[in-house]
């Protein structure tokens, strides 16, 4: 290299992010482009596609094994140590029973029967409350990167905290 070239520099690069973050921000990418047509308005069969009841389920077998594994044998999935709010579910209506909230993501392949779960709690008598994460995964409180996980946390300690509250109240 002479004296007069000028210096070949690095390229600058911009911090790397996180592997969970540079995954989603990916795939949200993909979706936003097979979501979006030409003309700019949205492929609702495209998102109909994205409701998973339909989608196969790679743990699957790996949740069947879990069921034979810790249900006593002969036993299903509505077994009530397993499904407490099921065809088997026992009356709780005369139970005391701490306030609860439950969480649903909407892309869980566990909603609905945790939906069933907060019908069963409210259907018998006790405080519940649900909230709802629309575009949310199983677990997602897991990946920090996501904003919803800090907000899911916040919730969580004020839920906590109010019933601390009002336990200290009736004391």
């Amino acid at each position: 290299m002479d004296e007069d070239s000028p210096a070949l520099s690095p390229t600058p690069r911009s911090p790397s992010l996180p592997w969970k973050t540079r995954l989603s921000v990916s795939i949200s990418s993909v979706i936003g482009d097979l979501a979006t047509r030409p003309n700019g308005t949205v492929n609702r069969r495209f998102f109909a596609l994205l409701d998973f009841k339909s989608a196969p389920n790679p743990v699957k077998p790996i949740t069947d094994w879990l069921w034979k594994a810790f249900l006593p044998e002969g036993s299903n999935r509505d077994h009530f140590a397993a499904n407490v709010s099921g065809p088997n579910a026992e009356d709780i209506s005369e139970l005391e029973f701490p306030e609860t909230v439950v969480f649903v993501g909407g892309f869980d392949p566990l909603k609905d029967r945790q939906r069933r779960y907060y019908k069963w709690l409210k259907e018998s008598g006790k405080k519940v409350d649900l909230i709802e994460y629309p575009n949310m995964i199983h677990a997602f409180y897991l990946f920090p990167e996501l904003p919803e996980s800090s907000k899911l946390i916040n919730q969580v300690r004020d839920f906590v905290s109010n019933c601390m509250v009002k336990s200290d109240e009736i004391l």
